[in-house]
Order: structure tokens, then sequence, then C-alpha cells
């Protein structure tokens, strides 16, 4: 099944495919409210053991380096605030939704999607850390996350199709974008950008998935989709998840570096910030790791 059926059948039955739990739901609307306390998120959370086991072990990763060991989810959503938190609780849920979407002899082996997309959002942070925008720090981590969610679903429900569109990739030396759009009729950042809105995140952040590979299309608010670009660059570059080198690795778009003012020696040293902050985010890694 190829093409507008396979899309729209993909987006009909996207809440089978990957729903998105209750309690992940509840937390991602209360993490926006103003008038949510502490404590009413806390108790939110703590209905779901794993999901609290997940947050407590993030959040006390060296990833996020906090003077001690966080013990109840009140103390770290105290210490990290909402969204860090939101990103937390996103984190756990999308992992596993990686974790089974990976197919079997794929160039990213078994969690390298995962790993990837970890890579992604750590990136994605760092290029803001570096233009002084503390404001997108957390929703740009998202957009790293979620960049290639498309991709996942592509390979558990569409395993043929990829592995074709990914052997004739390495054949012709093309980007697997390219290839996917012939096949398909449209490409794994449009599938996820569409499973993004699904899930009611903010048209800023869809747009950046949707975009990441082409953001020279993006309007409106276009910083996210730039960010999200070029942190996938540095992440394909840096290496994390890739067990097999790319078909053909695409080219920093021009837009992206001259909308966020960065020179190619801004991007050698957020390369080396990547490779310095990465090993820190291990803990997201290994909650994709096989069973």
């Amino acid at each position: 099944m190829k093409g507008r059926k396979l899309l729209q059948k993909l987006l009909r039955d996207v809440e089978a495919i990957l729903p998105m739990p209750h309690v992940i739901e509840k937390v991602m609307t209360m993490t926006q409210d103003p008038d949510v306390s502490v404590s009413d998120l806390q108790r939110v959370i703590t209905l779901d053991q794993a999901l609290t086991a997940n947050v407590l072990k993030l959040c006390n990763s060296a990833y996020y380096g906090l003077p001690r060991t966080v013990g109840s989810v009140s103390q770290a959503v105290t210490y990290l605030g909402f969204r860090t938190i939101r990103n937390l609780v996103l984190s756990a849920f999308l992992s596993e939704v990686y974790r089974g979407g990976v197919a079997a002899g794929s160039g990213a082996g078994n969690n390298g999607l995962w790993r990837h997309s970890v890579a992604t959002a750590v990136a994605a942070q760092q290029i803001c850390e570096r233009l002084g925008r503390p404001d997108a720090h957390d929703l740009s981590f998202t957009g790293g996350l979620l960049h290639d969610v498309g991709k996942t679903v592509l390979r558990r429900h569409a395993k043929e199709t990829v592995a074709e569109i990914e052997a004739r990739a390495r054949q012709q030396a093309r980007h697997t974008v390219e290839i996917e759009r012939e096949v398909l009729g449209f490409d794994h950042a449009a599938l996820g950008a569409k499973i993004a809105d699904t899930w009611n995140f903010p048209p800023m952040l869809v747009q950046a998935i949707g975009l990441h590979h082409h953001p020279e299309q993006a309007r409106g608010d276009r910083f996210l989709t730039h960010v999200a670009h070029v942190a996938n660059h540095l992440a394909i570059t840096f290496g994390a998840g890739l067990e097999e080198p790319q078909a053909v690795e695409a080219p920093l778009a021009q837009v992206s570096l001259d909308e966020l003012r960065l020179k190619p020696s801004d991007v050698n040293e957020l390369q080396e910030c990547v490779a310095l902050a990465y090993p820190k985010a291990s803990p997201f890694c290994e909650m994709a790791a096989p069973q």
C-alpha cells in the first residue's frame, strides 16, 4: 500500500498506532496550565509507577547536574520546573514508541533511531543556549525528540517499503527523503507533523517536525524549524545511533544558518558541545534499549 492511501490509513489509525496514555496526556495539559500546583502534578505522575521511576531516573542524571539526589516527584518538579518535567514525561513515552518501531536490519540498529533523536534534542538545547534563547530551550528539546517520529511509524507499519527505500538510497547515493517522496508520495517528516498535530502540539513545533529537512519552506514563527534542521545535522555528524553511514548527507541549509546567525565556526563549536553533552544524556538512551 503506497501513496495517499497509506498516508490516509496511517493518519486514520494513528491513535491506535501511537496512543498517548491518559496520564501522559494529562501531564502535557497540566504543565501548560498556570493554575496547576506542584502537588497537583505530583499526584497525577505518581499514578503511574513506571513513569515515576523514569522521571526520577532522568532527573537525577548527569544531564541536569542537580546538587543533590531527588527522591520524589514533587522535588523533581520544584528543581526542574513544569516545562522540563513535561519533557521527561514525554521522553518516557516516546522511548516506548521508538523501541517498538525499529525494523530489524535497519541502518539505525535496535534503538539507534531513538539515540539519534536524543542526540538531536541535546543539540537543539545546545543551540538555544548558544543563542541566548532559554525561552525555547524545552520546546526545542521536544522537537529534537519528535523530529523522526514519522520514521518509527513507517518502520513499524511499512517495513518492506522502508527497506526498499533505504536500499535504493544506498544504491543511488541519494537522500532517503527524496526516495520516500518518490515511492510513498510523502516523507517521514510530513507524517511526523501529522502525528504531532494529532497529539495537539503547538503549530510552531508541528512545523519544525514537518520541515526539518526543508527549513526554507517554513512560515510564521520559524525559529524551531531552523533549530531542528541544524540540530539534526549536528546529530548526524556526531553519529549517535547511526551504525551505518548515511547514503548521502544533506548539507546544512544556508537559510537556517542565516536565520540563527550561525557561522561555520559556531557550527564546529556546537559539534564539540554536543560531543560533551550527549554522554550525560545516556539515561534517556537507555530507556529504549531492548528489554
